[in-house]
């Protein structure tokens, strides 16, 4: 089987998150006339002051700030401030805002730094800063030291005054340090999802975990024997006349997510170990067809995983079950250049 990074399904969420984080976007001060007004018919504005520190906790030009509105006239609205210097200033009317930062230092090997703020209440002239030297890491892996890590991702979710956010960082080293920023949000107001996928010549692993409470984490560590995980195994049959492989995409049922897709050379079964704290995990699977004929897709959603015990689904034989019932799809295509070949 060949392992790839996000499936198709996956990508569809992905985006709904971007389009949340869209807006409209409002020009950042440092960028504007003299004279000009980020809001002009706002009757309201303070100068938010945005102070960007690194490691070593000098000033840095190195990061990707966003603030969003979630409450007041600028409530729906992303703005990107950015200065060379690290530091920057953006006007803004009155209201409740998330902002978050993502800091590197231009090597790979180092990580990056994701710092949230998810209550800034801009009531007056605000300076804040963001310090590279306050988050911890997300230390979460597998059991087995083998494992090769694929990508992951963190999405924070922040509610208020019946509004809703989203942002979200994917990564490509398993190098992400993390930090909460400011007061607390109400209870329950933060929710955040982290998914981490590694593989290895045998099996796949999905790590999913969620959080809901009045902060962003700082840090995350969780490190699961084998017992505190479920199995979940796909079974492809190959039937007679079709040729070419089967696409199984692997993510969890709820929630944001970037899962895990790849090819499975019929008949055979791909292994995944899950976490039974993601929720329950869906399965797509695209089964080889003869040539001309319309790729078939099956789909197993909700599927329900206990630690120690293992689920299996089987696609592409008859019988068909009603729960794993095809219909006509396009073909999938190829798996993405980089990938890691393994098992059949």
């Amino acid at each position: 089987m060949t392992t790839s990074s996000v499936p198709r399904r996956s990508v569809l969420r992905i985006l709904t998150v971007a389009a949340a984080l869209a807006g409209c976007a409002t020009p950042a001060l440092d960028a504007m006339a003299p004279g000009a007004a980020a809001f002009a018919a706002a009757p309201q504005t303070y100068s938010l002051t945005i102070r960007h520190l690194d490691r070593g906790g000098s000033s840095t030009g190195a990061y990707d700030t966003t603030v969003t509105g979630i409450s007041g006239p600028g409530a729906g609205e992303t703005v990107h401030p950015h200065n060379a210097s690290g530091t920057t200033t953006v006007r803004l009317p009155k209201g409740r805002y998330l902002l978050d930062s993502y800091l590197t230092t231009g090597n790979t090997a180092d990580g990056t730094d994701w710092v949230v703020q998810p209550r800034l209440d801009l009531d007056r002239d605000t300076t804040v800063t963001v310090d590279a030297r306050t988050t911890a890491p997300v230390d979460v892996r597998p059991p087995d030291r083998s494992a090769a890590f694929l990508h992951g991702m963190m999405v924070t979710e922040v509610k208020h005054d019946g509004a809703t956010r989203l942002i979200n960082r994917m990564i490509a080293t398993p190098s992400l340090r993390v930090a909460h920023l400011g007061p607390d949000a109400e209870p329950g107001a933060v929710k955040q999802w982290y998914d981490a996928y590694w593989t290895t010549k045998s099996a796949d692993y999905a790590l999913g975990y969620v959080f809901t409470g009045p902060r962003a984490l700082t840090g995350l560590t969780r490190h699961p024997s084998a017992k505190d995980l479920a199995t979940v195994q796909v079974r492809g049959g190959a039937r007679p006349g079709t040729t070419g492989s089967a696409t199984v995409d692997l993510e969890p049922s709820a929630g944001p997510t970037a899962g895990l897709t790849g090819r499975l050379t019929v008949p055979g079964t791909a292994t995944y170990f899950v976490t039974p704290e993601r929720g329950t995990w869906d399965i797509t699977y695209w089964a080889p067809t003869t040539p001309g004929a319309p790729a078939k897709r099956y789909n197993a959603d909700n599927i329900t995983v206990r630690a120690g015990t293992t689920t299996t689904r089987t696609f592409d034989t008859a019988p068909i079950s009603p729960a794993r019932t095809g219909q006509p799809f396009t073909t999938p295509a190829p798996a993405p250049a980089g990938t890691s070949t393994r098992r059949t």
